[in-house]
C-alpha cells in the first residue's frame, strides 16, 4: 500500500549517512564518494504508522497521498485516532498545525504517546522523564501493602522485585534519550526515595545516598542509562547498513544546519561523554563493539569503575563540608540560655529559643 501511495514521491527528510564507523570523526562527511542518501518518510511498528515532514505544505501532501492509496486497497483512516504534532527548530515560534484528511481536520496535540515513549513538540525529554517517574511510582506505590510493607519477604526478594517491577518502568526507552543534568537528578531521586522507603531508612538518620546504594547492590540511575546506551549502541553498530537505526545513527540532515551560539545536546554528545567516564576510547570503540560478549564485559567494567569514582567524589565532597563546618567561627558564650544553658550563636537565635520556654497562653 506504501509502495503504491508513495511512488515517485520524494517528500520526507533527506539523510545523508557512512556506516563505515568512526562516529565521532566530524570530516568523515566530506568523503562525497563514500557518503550515502536516504529519505526518512515512514515509520511502521504493527498497525502503528508514523509520517515525518520538514514543512506543513509537505505533511499535508504524504496526508493526501496516503489517504488515496488506503482508498485503492479499501481501507478507512481514523480521524479519532490519528492525531498531528509540530516541533518547530530552535528559535522559531509554535503554532498549530493544520492538517486535513479529506477535509476533516486532525485533531493537533502538542504530546502523543508512540510506542510507549511520549513525544513533545519541545523536541525534548522533560514530558517523558515526568511521565516516567509518575508511572514508575504508580508500580512502586501498589506494591507497598503486598511486598514492601510485608514482613514476610526478604530484602533481597524486594530488591529483585523493585528492579523487575519499578525500575525498568522508570527507565523504559532510555536508551534513545538524551539526558541533561535535571533529567538525572531527578530520575536519581526518585530512585533514592524509594529505596530509603524500601530499606526503611528515614532522611533523619542522615544517611548519604551513596550508602543507601551501597545498601541496596544498585548503581546510580546515571550509570544505568549510559550502560544502557553504550548496549544500544553497539547493538546498532552490529546491524546491516540497510536498517533505519544504523542510517539515523551514522547520519544527519543533508540540508539541516546548526544555530550559532548555545547548542542543543545531541545523541552522540550522551555517547562520547559516557564513553570516556567508562574509561573506553572513543575513536575506538566501534571494533570493540562488533565482538558482543566482549563488548558487555567491557561495559560493565566501565560503570563499576564510574560507581567507585563517583562514590569517592561524593566521599571528599562530604569531608570538606565537614571541615568547613568544624572550622566555623564558635558560637558566643554571651548568648546563653539562662533556662536550659543552650549557647546560640547571635543574639537573635537566642531570642527565638527564649520562645521555647514561655508558659502556654491561656485559652
Amino acid at each position: 500500500m506504501f509502495q503504491d501511495a508513495f511512488k515517485d514521491s520524494h517528500s520526507g527528510f533527506d539523510i545523508k549517512y557512512r556506516c563505515d564507523g568512526k562516529l565521532f570523526n566530524i570530516r568523515r562527511m566530506q568523503a562525497v564518494t563514500r557518503v550515502k542518501e536516504t529519505i526518512i518518510r515512514d515509520l511502521l511498528f504493527a498497525d502503528d504508522c508514523a509520517l515525518n515532514a520538514p514543512n506543513e505544505t509537505e505533511m499535508q501532501h504524504q496526508m493526501d497521498r496516503f489517504s488515496t492509496g488506503c482508498d485503492n486497497f479499501g481501507l478507512t483512516i481514523s480521524t479519532k485516532k490519528t492525531e498531528a504534532m509540530y516541533q518547530p527548530a530552535p528559535g522559531d515560534a509554535y503554532h498549530e498545525p493544520c492538517i486535513t484528511v479529506k477535509g476533516q481536520k486532525l485533531h493537533a496535540v502538542e504530546q502523543f504517546t508512540y510506542l510507549g515513549s511520549t513525544l513533545s513538540h519541545t523536541a525534548n525529554i522533560d514530558t517523558e522523564v515526568n511521565h516516567r517517574i509518575s508511572t514508575a511510582s504508580s508500580a512502586f506505590g501498589r506494591l507497598r501493602d503486598n511486598v514492601w510493607k510485608r514482613r514476610g519477604i526478604t530484602l533481597e526478594t524486594k530488591l529483585k522485585v523493585y528492579r523487575a517491577a519499578v525500575q525498568t518502568t522508570l527507565l523504559y526507552g532510555c536508551e534513545t534519550w538524551t539526558p541533561y543534568k535535571r533529567h538525572e537528578n531527578q530520575l536519581n531521586g526518585f530512585q533514592l526515595r524509594c529505596l530509603r522507603n524500601l530499606l526503611n531508612i528515614p532522611w533523619q538518620d542522615r544517611i548519604p545516598d551513596t550508602e543507601v546504594l551501597k545498601r541496596a547492590g544498585l548503581q546510580t540511575i546515571t550509570t544505568i542509562i549510559r550502560k544502557t546506551q553504550l548496549q544500544w549502541a553497539g547493538h546498532v553498530s552490529r546491524m546491516p547498513d540497510g536498517r533505519i537505526p544504523k542510517q539515523l545513527f551514522y547520519g544527519e540532515l543533508s540540508q539541516g544546519k546548526r544555530t550559532a551560539g548555545g547548542q542543543k545536546k545531541r545523541y552522540k554528545d550522551c555517547l562520547k561523554t559516557s564513553l570516556k567516564d567508562f574509561d573506553i576510547n572513543p575513536q575506538s570503540w566501534e571494533s570493540r563493539a562488533a565482538e558482543r560478549s566482549a563488548w558487555r564485559c567491557a561495559i560493565s567494567l566501565g560503570a563499576d569503575r564510574a560507581e567507585d569514582q563517583r562514590a569517592t567524589h561524593a566521599q571528599r565532597k562530604r569531608e570538606r563540608r565537614k571541615e568547613r563546618t568544624a572550622g566555623a567561627q564558635p558560637a558566643n558564650p554571651a548568648f546563653t540560655c539562662p533556662e536550659c544553658g543552650r549557647v546560640c550563636r547571635a543574639r537573635i537565635g537566642l531570642i527565638s529559643h527564649l520562645r521555647t520556654h514561655r508558659p502556654p497562653t491561656p485559652n
